[in-house]
C-alpha cells in the first residue's frame, strides 16, 4: 500500500516537473515576426496615438506622454540605422511591406508606462 502511494506521488511529481519546464520554455521564447506583421503593428500604434489625441512635434513625431502614447523603433541591420514608426509610415508603409514582407524581426525591448502599465515603447531588431 505504501509503495503504491510512493509510486503514484513520484509519477505525479514527474508530470508536474515536465509541465512546468514546458511552460517556462514557452514563455521564455522570443517569437519572431515578419515585416508584414510589423507594418500592421505600426498602423495600429499610429491609430491608437491618433485615437488618444497624442500630440506631435514640429517634425511630425508623436510626443511621448506618461499614460497612453505608443512608440515603435526599428533597428535595421541591412542599412545600419534605427527608424521610428513615423518615418516608416511617412515613407509609405506599402513600400516597407514590399521590401521587408518576408524579413523577420524580433522585439528586443518593451517599455511600459509607469502610471497605467500600458506599452509605451517597442524596439524591434531586423534579423
Amino acid at each position: 500500500m505504501q509503495n503504491n502511494l510512493l509510486i503514484i506521488l513520484a509519477i505525479f511529481f514527474i508530470i508536474i516537473c515536465i509541465t512546468s519546464g514546458m511552460i517556462i520554455n514557452i514563455k521564455g521564447e522570443n517569437k519572431n515576426i515578419y515585416g508584414t506583421d510589423l507594418a500592421t503593428l505600426i498602423g495600429k500604434a499610429i491609430n491608437e496615438n491618433n485615437k488618444n489625441n497624442i500630440p506631435k512635434d514640429e517634425n511630425g513625431y508623436y510626443i511621448e506622454n506618461e499614460q497612453n502614447s505608443i512608440k515603435i523603433y526599428l533597428n535595421m541591420k541591412t542599412v545600419e540605422n534605427t527608424y521610428t514608426m513615423e518615418e516608416i509610415y511617412k515613407g509609405e508603409i506599402i513600400n516597407f511591406v514590399k521590401n521587408f514582407n518576408i524579413i523577420q524581426f524580433r522585439c528586443t525591448n518593451i517599455t511600459y508606462h509607469k502610471k497605467t502599465g500600458k506599452i509605451a515603447k517597442l524596439i524591434f531588431q531586423e534579423l
